[in-house]
């Protein structure tokens, strides 16, 4: 494997731990703690709370628990989700789901398998074909069961 297909891979990872530092840096605002009490309460250097904040992915686990326990927040695990909205033909197809503006990625994956017949395919914006391509990348072994 490549360098550089080894970077792709872990694109969406990187993603997902800058969301991390982002969420932990709001919520320390949100108490009225500076950086420095932060870190001493999480038992950390400032300079690795710093890191932790920026979401650095070389930072281990147990820096990214310290400075949630240090700001009283629990690690909540829960399926990666999708907002109807963004996506027209997914919209089209939870036209009965009135309310429900996400769903679970392997639930949208899903409805596109077993409602394919009503995807109109020719008016699917790029964006939703690159989430439907996702999407069998990761859910389906790389098959779209239509």
């Amino acid at each position: 494997m490549s360098y550089i297909c080894d970077m792709e891979t872990q694109a969406p990872l990187a993603q997902l731990i800058r969301q991390l530092g982002d969420t932990l840096r709001a919520e320390r605002h949100a108490q009225g703690l500076t950086q420095a009490e932060t870190a001493r309460r999480a038992g950390i250097g400032r300079q690795k709370l710093i890191q932790v904040e920026q979401g650095k992915p070389g930072v281990a686990l147990a820096a990214y628990a310290a400075a949630m326990d240090a700001l009283g927040l629990a690690p909540t695990v829960k399926p990666a989700e999708i907002r109807i909205a963004e996506f027209p033909q997914l919209e089209r197809l939870t036209w009965n789901r009135p309310g429900t503006a996400t769903l679970t990625e392997r639930d949208a994956l899903a409805l596109y398998e077993r409602h394919w017949d009503l995807v109109d395919s020719d008016e699917m914006p790029a964006r939703e074909r690159v989430l439907i391509q996702r999407l069998v990348e990761k859910y389906g072994n790389g098959v779209l069961h239509v």
